[in-house]
């Protein structure tokens, strides 16, 4: 009896040191994040810093690979079928939302395992510099009066639609709403070209047309100021709270990814985030700023970002 004791008590023992020894190991080989966007994108550029990043602190390589198609909802689908061993990761942001509250794709969010939120870059409307407002609220008010007589660019599905979705809430029927087929360039090129009068654009795509002074923020998309436009009006402060449009790019696992996977894998993150070399690099190529979330942090920001999807999506539809 007692060399049978002994005996499982062994046993535990290895199983124990084999389990840290594996923890410990973690990565063992290359980690491959799935991008779901073009290269030379705003998700594409920070997945590949992070790679930069990654090896630093871990001696191992992190492959960015870009699966293009469906709004990302092609990249998705390729994760959520992939062995969870903690070797593919998604690089994903809110367009999840978009796509499957606006009915593009049946994938959401709480399929996958997530891991943490990384970082965070503003969303925005603009408009031409020399429009008669200095804020939304203002075009807002003036779209009132002047029923029909101003055009809201907005995209033709995704992030991009379902942002006009507070301002229809707030002026039913206001403006005309012009959907574009393209992306922030085409949005912007219909902007300056006189095509349109408000668009809705990622920061990121826009920084260099705001500094040479041919396009002024009316609104970000958010309740607290972006630190690289601090004089720009939030959305929030303008009595649009709804308009909380923020881009927080996530690692998302397979489903049923281990627990001390993710575990391993966040602590990984969290050194590199604390980099002030990390940092100064993410400013300068995506304006953008370190959001590290985990856990229940990281569930009550999607979840509220969830609900603000779902009722943009039931207001446009």
């Amino acid at each position: 009896m007692t060399r049978r004791l002994v005996f499982l008590v062994l046993s535990v023992l290895l199983t124990l040191l084999l389990v840290t020894l594996s923890f410990a190991a973690y990565p063992e080989r290359p980690v491959t994040v799935v991008v779901p966007y073009s290269a030379g994108g705003a998700s594409d550029i920070t997945a590949r810093l992070i790679a930069e990043f990654w090896k630093k602190y871990t001696g191992k390589e992190m492959i960015v690979t870009n699966v293009v198609g469906a709004e990302g909802a092609v990249a998705a689908r390729q994760v959520l079928q992939t062995k969870p061993d903690g070797y593919t990761v998604l690089w994903y942001h809110q367009a999840v939302l978009g796509n499957y509250y606006l009915g593009v794709a049946d994938i959401k969010w709480t399929n996958f395992t997530p891991a943490c939120i990384v970082t965070k870059t503003s969303r925005i409307t603009a408009a031409r510099a020399d429009a008669p407002w200095n804020n939304l609220k203002e075009a807002i008010e003036d779209a009132k009066k002047n029923p029909k007589k101003y055009v809201y660019g907005a995209g033709a599905g995704g992030i991009a639609y379902l942002e006009y979705a507070p301002i229809e809430m707030a002026a039913p029927g206001a403006f005309r709403v012009v959907p574009n087929e393209g992306g922030d360039a085409q949005r912007i090129a219909a902007l300056l070209g006189g095509h349109v009068d408000i668009v809705p654009l990622a920061l990121v795509s826009a920084v260099q047309y705001i500094k040479n002074g041919q396009i002024k923020v009316l609104a970000v998309h958010d309740d607290q100021p972006d630190p690289f436009i601090p004089n720009a009006p939030t959305a929030a402060s303008q009595g649009l709270r709804s308009l909380k449009f923020p881009m927080t790019n996530t690692f998302f696992f397979p489903p049923r990814t281990p627990a001390n996977i993710v575990n391993e894998f966040n602590k990984i993150i969290e050194k590199i985030v604390a980099d002030s070399e990390f940092q100064k690099k993410l400013a300068e190529v995506a304006y953008a700023v370190p959001f590290f979330k985990t856990g229940n942090d990281l569930l009550n920001f999607w979840r509220e970002q969830e609900a603000v999807y779902m009722k943009a999506a039931q207001v446009v539809k």
